[in-house]
């Protein structure tokens, strides 16, 4: 595929030193996110560190899946290894003396994004690499994901959110959908036609002709489609459990966002039905 070819030109010439960071803590969860490390570090030709930031988990347990995990980037012909940390300002030193590109984690799954927890706290550390936590509801290794949904508002669609989720879609060879939502009031709502409907997406797709364009040139299956609503969450959980998905990628505007209260991205990490990206890219 011409993207993905640039994509590991462009890795192999400027960044073998660049490395793909998973925190695991031992637990199912934290493999299962791994494993999309592993395929997102896989797409890109990017070592792997498996890192443990010490706290109350069993280390001979962490031990293990780190292991695991080490074996399973062998056999993907990775390169990887495994850390213990005291800290999150020792995972910070670590990231800001060596070439990281992203950095990996599980959140379980009673906690929201608001709740006071290990992933705030990693965030609000404002570490320089771009963020992917992941709420897990299908736990295990991932052999397939066949499609990912990708949400968006007003059209927006950031390069950086883009471009993650062209990684997963080109890793897996799965299937796209980008689904747009315009939120309105309850009166506003109630008086949309349907030539309103179809004149708006046809400006989403106008909007969104160069990402169609990258689309077509990588041969990546896709749909693009919109709603109109009350809610920007609640409609993509609607949307999500109408249809078949296995995996979700959502992004964030700025990385303070997520601590507003009753920001729309909460409502999607409280419940969801399907695992949950929620991308966080570093801002420079």
């Amino acid at each position: 595929m011409l993207n993905n070819d640039i994509m590991n030109q462009h890795c192999s010439q400027k960044g073998k030193k660049m490395k793909v960071v998973s925190l695991i803590n031992g637990s199912l969860l934290s493999q299962t996110v791994a494993s999309y490390a592993l395929a997102y570090a896989k797409e890109l030709h990017l070592g792997v560190s498996f890192i443990y930031i010490d706290a109350n988990d069993n280390l001979s347990d962490v031990k293990k899946s780190a292991q695991l995990l080490e074996q399973k980037a062998k056999d993907l012909e990775l390169k990887s290894e495994f850390f213990v940390l005291d800290s999150l300002e020792d995972l910070q030193e670590y990231v800001e003396s060596r070439e990281i590109e992203t950095i990996f984690c599980s959140t379980r799954h009673q906690h929201t994004i608001l709740d006071k927890s290990f992933v705030k706290e990693l965030i609000a550390q404002k570490i320089r690499a771009d963020l992917c936590v992941v709420k897990v509801v299908k736990a295990g290794y991932l052999q397939e994901v066949q499609n990912i949904l990708l949400p968006i508002k007003e059209a927006k669609l950031s390069v950086k959110k883009f471009t993650l989720m062209m990684v997963f879609a080109d890793a897996y060879d799965a299937k796209v959908e980008i689904y747009s939502l315009d939120k309105l009031s309850a009166t506003k709502l109630q008086k949309v036609t349907k030539e309103q409907i179809k004149q708006r997406l046809q400006e989403i797709i106008f909007k969104l002709r160069h990402y169609m364009k990258l689309f077509y040139l990588s041969g990546t299956s896709f749909s693009i489609k919109h709603d109109f609503a009350l809610s920007d969450g609640e409609s993509v959980k609607t949307h999500i459990a109408k249809h078949n998905y296995d995996l979700a990628i959502v992004g964030a505007h700025s990385t303070n966002s997520i601590f507003e209260k009753n920001h729309p991205i909460d409502v999607l990490f409280e419940h969801p039905s399907i695992n949950t990206l929620y991308f966080i890219p570093y801002e420079d």
